[in-house]
This record gives C-alpha cells, structure tokens and sequence, in this order.
C-alpha cells in the first residue's frame, strides 16, 4: 500500500471521486503535506489480509509505474531546485558569489547570463525583462548594463534561460520582424494568425493559410472567409438583407396575437378590434387581448383625453 496510515474509507472515496489512480496518489500526497489533515492517521501500518486471489491489471500496474517514476521526477527537481537556493544564499552570504548587473544580488558563476563584452546578469532577472520585450513583439534582448552596452545576446545565451514557450516566441517574433523588413513584394499575412507567404498569381482569389493550427481559407480582398462564388459585395449585400429580414420579423411579431385559448397566431388586415380566431372561433380583444363576448367590453364614448380604443366599462373585465 502507498498509503498505509491513512485510513482505507478515506482512500476509497478519494479513489470514488477521482476514477484513476494517479491523480488519488498525488491529491493524498498533497493532503499528508497539510497541517490540518481531512483525516486521523492511522497509530499502525495498514496490513493486506491476504484473503482472495490476487489479480494482476496490466493497465493498473503501467499507471502505477508511471506514477512512481513521476513522483521521482518531483522529489529530485524540488531537491535540485533545493540545493540551487541554498547554493546561492550560501554564495551571497559569503561574498563569494557573482553581482547581477540588473538586480546586484549575488549569485554562482553558473547561474549568470552574459552578453558578448562580459556583463553578467542573474536568469531571474534575465527572464522578466525577455518577457516583456517579447510581450512587446521585440526581439532584441539586448545587454542591460549601465556602462551603455546594448550588444544583443547570443542564442546559446537565451536557450539557458528562456522557457521552451519563451524561445518559441522569440523565434516567432523575431522571423516576423526579419520578413517585414525583407520589404517582400505580393507578401500577404493570414487574417487569422502570423502565417504569411507570397502568392504570385494575381488572378487567386484565395489565400489558403498553411499554418497546421489554423488552416483558414479566406478572400484575399476583404480579408473574411471563403464566401465563392459569391462576390464580397454580395456578401455585403446579404448582411444588409439579413438586417432588414430581422427587422421585418420584428415588426410581424408586434402586429400578430395568439388566440388566448389555443394559441394559434393570426394578424390583423383590417376592422375593429374584436378578434375571431380562424381556428377554435374564440372571441378576443385585439388590445388587451383577453376573452371577450361581443362588443360589451368595448365603449362607444371615450374621454377626450385617451388614445386608447379599448376602454374598460366600471368592473368591465379589460
């Protein structure tokens, strides 16, 4: 057992809730590291009772290596990660250590960046300002010394300290700023991401992106997807018709009743305002839309003052 002092009902239902054994191992690994535990540990080891047959699961035992061998990983990065720190306060402590031109925290020889005239830099500090020059779609991460040296650094630089996701948009910006420079002829960019390319058939209509993440096909003259044969003023034409369409159904809706007994719809061409349903005959009133019987719920004479059709008699029902 991975767990012998943590009681078996609490494995059970952590192991109910979460289906798989890997993720149960690491979320009851994460609850022994908690001051407040959910459960009581157990005085004993749990023992296996050894009734039944013992069953081998293929697929239980390669996740449960798996498991294992990823829990190594962990424990040796948090041990390496450990050493490093305690190597660089044991560095700063004894002034042995070098000082970051950005920071001036010392730190061992091995952890610093340096730019081609020398001027050495912590990774930490390193990182935050490629992040924000990258962030900044600028690639040029140039030496941040106070003497005023603005060399750039070297890849093999960068690849010491810049995340894999880092470098790739390092690579990425930096390649866009290189085309855009190049000052291309036909250069066309995709609507949809960074993919660009040079079509020479000026009778293509189409610019078909070959990025495998995007791969959208899209006019090349109004930039939207692929609308052929359709021309982009039709296109635009539709947008106007489908405005006018939304339009015209809203102003159908506010002219048409629902019989209040059978909720058939009819709309009213012309005549007063006492409604026949054409399909259960149910009498109504256009305005207020209740049950009526003949023509009692209306007045003949109204106040000067109202602009309404349907007036109500003294304890008339509309």
């Amino acid at each position: 057992m991975d767990f012998p002092r943590i009681p078996k009902p609490h494995v059970r239902s952590r192991l109910l809730a979460n289906r798989f054994y890997a993720p149960t191992y690491f979320l009851l690994s994460e609850e022994l590291k908690r001051d407040h535990l959910p459960f009581k540990l157990k005085s004993t080891n749990s023992v296996i009772s050894g009734k039944g047959k013992s069953r081998q699961d293929l697929e239980f035992n390669k996740e449960r290596e798996w498991v294992l061998l990823k829990a190594q990983e962990l424990a040796t990065g948090k041990d390496a990660a450990l050493a490093d720190e305690l190597n660089e306060e044991e560095y700063e402590d004894n002034g042995e250590g070098i000082e970051c031109g950005c920071c001036f925290s010392s730190y061992p020889f091995d952890k610093m960046i340096q730019c081609p005239e020398a001027h050495l830099f912590c990774k930490s500090c390193m990182t935050s300002y490629a992040s924000n020059q990258l962030g900044e779609h600028n690639p040029n991460i140039i030496c941040m010394d106070q003497s005023g040296c603005k060399l750039p650094f070297p890849e093999s630089e960068l690849q010491r300290f810049l995340s894999p996701k880092l470098l790739e948009l390092y690579h990425r910006v930096k390649q866009r700023k290189e085309i855009e420079a190049a000052g291309l002829e036909n250069l066309e960019e995709c609507p949809f991401c960074e993919y660009k390319c040079v079509i020479e058939n000026a009778m293509e209509k189409l610019f078909r992106c070959e990025n495998g993440e995007c791969g959208a096909v899209t006019c090349r003259e109004c930039k939207k997807p692929d609308h052929l044969p359709k021309t982009c003023k039709e296109v635009e034409n539709d947008k106007h018709l489908d405005a006018q369409h939304v339009i015209e159904e809203a102003m159908t809706r506010a002219l048409m009743r629902n019989c209040p007994k059978c909720q058939k719809s009819f709309i009213k061409e012309m005549g007063c305002n006492k409604m026949t349903c054409p399909n259960c005959h149910t009498i109504s009133c256009y305005i207020c839309r209740s049950i009526i019987i003949g023509y009692d719920h209306f007045v003949d004479v109204r106040p000067l003052f109202s602009l309404s059709p349907c007036m109500p008699r003294q304890g008339g029902s509309c």
